[in-house]
């Protein structure tokens, strides 16, 4: 007997870190207690995806991507989300793929937070409460998107830097300020002073080597801070990070913000 695929979709954003009920392992435990109560459960395929740091206005999602992909290949019987806004917070996208795409291939829909289940919306599609529903969750995420950018602009204005990674040289200070790291700041410095005498980047990397100085990216790793691959890296420098550098108007003391926008709320184009 083929099996009965049961997909449990769960999304988190960044704005959703704050809120413990909305975390990864809330979301599963709520999903996998709802599926196992189904009648369905005993000749069943639980499948997780799962998107961690990504916004529901939009659907440049891997693993919802990943998860409609097999929904057209038939290989998905039954989609659990918490609710709606997990699913995609764009009323528009949320209701074609809830009305139009998963019923055309056969996939029940069960929202549980909303009590919405597609089988017992047969030939129907929730009515005008599902549809304030999409709405209220669609607005909920531009009004925060508001919000959030003006809190950004207003820390700004308060010189409170806003990346949470300071370039190579600078720190985070208690008030969230942006100050010279002493060890760092002196490479810098030193840096800026072979420039001045005439040195190019690659001269200056050589320099750097030769004086045995660690790469930005070693020296963030041995302070805990792994972001860079420094595998390869054996305290050789590169010239286009030594061009950054002399390149980057935060070195003069500029504070730079706002260089690119996204065309649309929780979107990744600019």
């Amino acid at each position: 007997m083929q099996k009965y695929v049961v997909a449990l979709y769960i999304r988190l954003s960044i704005e959703d870190y704050k809120y413990d009920s909305l975390s990864i392992e809330n979301q599963s435990l709520v999903l996998n207690g709802y599926a196992a109560a189904m009648p369905e459960y005993l000749n069943a395929e639980i499948m997780e995806f799962v998107d961690n740091g990504y916004s529901g206005t939009n659907f440049e999602r891997p693993q919802v991507q990943k998860l409609i992909e097999m929904v057209r290949a038939n290989k998905i019987d039954c989609i659990i989300v918490k609710d709606f806004s997990r699913f995609g917070r764009n009323s528009i996208e949320t209701g074609y793929f809830i009305e139009r795409v998963f019923p055309l291939f056969h996939t029940r829909f069960i929202s549980i937070s909303d009590d919405f289940d597609t089988n017992n919306f047969k030939g129907d599609t929730g009515g005008m409460d599902v549809a304030f529903k999409y709405l209220i969750s669609e607005y909920y995420s531009r009004d925060m998107s508001i919000k959030t950018k003006s809190a950004k602009y207003a820390k700004m204005q308060r010189g409170e830097y806003q990346s949470k990674i300071c370039p190579y040289g600078y720190r985070k200070n208690a008030d969230g300020r942006m100050e010279p790291d002493p060890e760092a700041a002196t490479v810098v410095q030193l840096i800026f002073q072979l420039a001045a005498e005439g040195n190019n980047g690659t001269a200056i990397a050589r320099e750097l080597f030769r004086r045995d100085i660690p790469t930005p990216g070693e020296y963030k790793a041995a302070r805990g801070n792994h972001t860079h691959d420094i595998s390869r890296t054996r305290g050789i420098w590169s010239p286009s990070t030594v061009l950054r550098i002399l390149e980057d108007e935060r070195y003069i003391g500029s504070y730079v913000i706002g260089k690119r926008a996204v065309l649309e709320v929780g979107g990744t184009r600019s």
